[in-house]
């Protein structure tokens, strides 16, 4: 009999391969390399970035602009507008995030003040590519926690989208 492990370490890669090629391929609708702007009545010089598109686990009736982040490294945060829905209604939830790390590479962004999870966004200058990962505070007592499981979305924009309906389209086909 073969030895299951390296089957499974196998099917690991695969799958890795498959979410990174998938990652690959998502890219905000618009993303503004960082670049040194001018805020506030004190005239404060920062370095700033931007980034707009769609979660890539967002409902399908929202817009592929339905998500706005915003980030100011001098003054060591991030703001995200994201629209939802809700009950039939549209919403828009308003996050900040306190800037961990922004160097050449990378932007890194978390608010852990939410009582289930630590969300993380994360820029990459290189790809262009944008992520927001929610990820389990642990060991909670509150009831609805336990449901809750780790998430991973991108930040896409049109070509994403559109690509997406061409493949539900195809699927129907089928």
């Amino acid at each position: 009999m073969s030895n299951p492990r390296p089957r499974f370490f196998e099917l690991a890669a695969l799958l890795c391969i498959a979410v990174c090629a998938t990652a690959q391929e998502q890219h905000p609708e618009i993303f503004i390399e960082p670049s040194i702007v001018t805020i506030g009545v004190q005239r404060t010089e920062t370095l700033w970035t931007e980034a707009k598109g769609k979660w890539s686990d967002a409902d399908d009736k929202l817009g592929t602009d339905s998500t706005h982040i915003e980030c100011y490294k001098k003054l060591g945060f991030c703001s995200e507008a994201e629209a939802y829905s809700l009950g039939g209604q549209a919403w828009v939830r308003l996050e900040t995030l306190d800037i961990l790390r922004w160097d050449s590479e990378e932007l890194i962004a978390v608010d852990s003040s939410p009582i289930c999870q630590v969300d993380q966004i994360r820029f990459d200058f290189k790809t262009k590519q944008v992520t927001v990962t929610g990820s389990l505070k642990g060991d909670t007592k509150v009831p609805f926690c336990k449901d809750l499981k780790p998430t991973t979305a991108f930040l896409g924009g049109l070509k994403d989208e559109l690509k997406r309906i061409d493949k539900e389209a195809a699927q129907k086909k089928k």
